[in-house]
């Protein structure tokens, strides 16, 4: 029975470097020929045009956060209510 699993084992390891190999990388997010994009915003972040997509998705869902947080603080404040005595 060890004999059996130590020979399934050893064919599952023999193509395992060949299998490994073929593992396919993601690499940046940038079309073939276009200019390289940036690895990360802070690397270049005043050239918006360098970076990923997911980055200036990032950028632009977080800019509509802060809008939409003021304005819920300029008028959505809470209703003024005055106290009689």
């Amino acid at each position: 029975m060890q004999a059996a699993a130590r020979q399934v084992a050893s064919r599952m390891l023999r193509g395992a470097p060949q299998r490994m190999g073929t593992v396919s990388k993601r690499g940046f997010a940038a079309e073939p020929g276009e200019a390289p994009k940036v690895q990360y915003p802070w690397v270049d972040p005043m050239n918006p045009s360098k970076w990923k997509e997911e980055h200036v998705v990032f950028a632009v869902l977080g800019g509509w956060a802060v809008v939409i947080f003021g304005a819920s603080k300029i008028f959505g404040g809470k209703a003024s209510t005055e106290e009689t005595k």
